[in-house]
């Protein structure tokens, strides 16, 4: 008799399609920025192109208390603890509009100085000032955005991340045409749509998670150490998402020390990588909730059969866009750029940029079950070893000092994502599969780490 409760790839997959195309619609909400400066004027793209990492950095930091949240709710809701949960959600909003607006206060204060130490030319500091001031006022929201987010993913309602990102581009693109074009308001315009886009999207979070989300707490036998809990698993989880990408922009300085050429095909061919890799991010964030559920419920054996069914959607995640990216190859490059030499870069690079991720997915099945158990800290260590061991010094010898060109970078990338596996996998054998059968079973309420 077939156990419905058994790990499948049919029921990852149930929680990941919809954290997928709310992935690649946030894509799309930068690319409609990106198309609608561009055809206003260079000056307008400028700016946004030269504030918009910055903002993202904010971005990157509130994930990571997202992260703890989801984990904890998963684990909690598992273990049928809903006054955890509650708890676990207050703590995360109160925590997170804390952060959002501690983050949003430092950068309105910091854009002009920010984005005078990137290099910004008198015409582009302006405009980009304004934008990034005005995205300041929305880190608060998309804080609150993220950990709504990540609390209802832990109790398997996933599809409403999917509805909020529909939502937000749906307002983004018609009020960015307005204030852009027809109010004439260029970049201060772009932030204005974007910022009242975030808002909604909150908005409609905070009323779908009223009726889907416990709020009461009363059924607590003791105090649950939620925030502190959320530090512990948050703080490594933003590390990691941090340092990733600040080596993210050291690859594309490399590039850059090779040719304009060089830099060009770099992007065009790292927007590919980003595709694909929220195609994985998707089935790893599906894994960490599934198996947090299963920790928090006892069931650690089943818990850690997720990470080969995790294994086997990863890599059929990887392999369906891969193939759809080789079959349509150069004819699609030349959609992007008419430029033949850039498109010569990119086809040379795209098989091996393709090829490095193969690694990445299997390490990213082995991190899913770490932080499930609440193991971030682990995650983080491995990530930043294989930075600094292998990425970044690979990346500088083999593509600018060796010659090799884009291929060198991505046979860096390769490189990383063995060590990351390699390294990911002594830690969960050690946690999952030479766990003695009579050691207590993971609770909701665990302080690993």
């Amino acid at each position: 008799m077939n156990d419905p409760e058994r790990p499948t790839v049919r029921r990852a997959w149930t929680l990941a399609y919809p954290l997928l195309i709310a992935g690649l619609t946030q894509i799309t909400l930068n690319i409609v920025d990106t198309v609608m400066l561009a055809r206003l004027s260079t000056r307008a793209l400028g700016a946004f192109a030269l504030a918009a990492p910055v903002y993202l950095i904010a971005l990157i930091v509130v994930r990571g208390w997202a992260t703890a949240v989801q984990v904890l709710v998963a684990r909690s809701h598992g273990a049928g603890r809903p006054g955890e949960v509650a708890q676990v959600v207050r703590a995360g909003i109160v925590t997170s509009i804390g952060v959002g607006a501690a983050l949003g206060a430092v950068l309105y204060a910091v854009a002009p100085l920010a984005l005078t130490v990137l290099g910004a030319p008198d015409d582009v500091l302006g405009p980009g000032s304004t934008y990034l001031r005005l995205m300041a006022i929305a880190v608060p929201f998309a804080a609150v955005s993220f950990t709504l987010q990540a609390a209802c993913a832990g109790i398997g309602a996933t599809r409403v991340s999917m509805y909020t990102a529909l939502l937000v581009n749906l307002v983004n693109l018609p009020l960015g045409l307005l204030l852009i074009f027809h109010a004439g308001l260029g970049v201060t315009g772009a932030a204005l749509a974007t910022l009242a886009a975030t808002a909604t999207g909150t908005g409609y979070l905070l009323l779908y998670s009223r009726n889907r989300l416990p709020r009461r707490t009363e059924d607590l036998d003791n105090a649950h150490p939620s925030t502190r809990e959320l530090w512990r698993i948050g703080w490594p989880e933003m590390s990691t998402l941090g340092i990733g990408y600040v080596n993210e922009a050291l690859m594309a300085g490399f590039a850059a020390r090779m040719s304009t050429h060089d830099l060009a095909a770099y992007r065009i061919v790292d927007n590919l990588t980003l595709v694909i890799f929220t195609f994985l991010a998707s089935a790893s964030t599906a894994i960490t909730i599934l198996a947090g559920q299963e920790l928090g419920s006892g069931h650690h054996e089943r818990a850690a059969a997720w990470q080969r069914t995790g294994a086997k959607l990863l890599l059929l995640m990887l392999a369906l866009p891969s193939a759809a990216a080789l079959a349509l190859g150069r004819p699609l490059l030349s959609q992007v750029t008419t430029d033949s030499e850039v498109v010569n870069h990119a086809w040379t690079a795209t098989p091996l940029a393709l090829l490095s991720m193969a690694p990445l997915a299997l390490a990213m099945s082995h991190a899913a079950l770490l932080r499930a158990a609440g193991d971030t800290k682990t995650v983080m260590i491995a990530s930043v070893t294989s930075d600094y061991t292998l990425l970044v010094p690979l990346g500088w010898l083999l593509g600018v000092h060796a010659g090799l060109g884009l291929p060198g970078l991505y046979l860096a990338w390769t490189a990383f994502g063995v060590l990351y596996a390699a390294l990911l996998r002594v830690p969960y054998k050690r946690r999952f599969c030479e766990r003695p059968a009579n050691s207590p079973t993971l609770s909701a309420s665990s302080t690993d780490g």
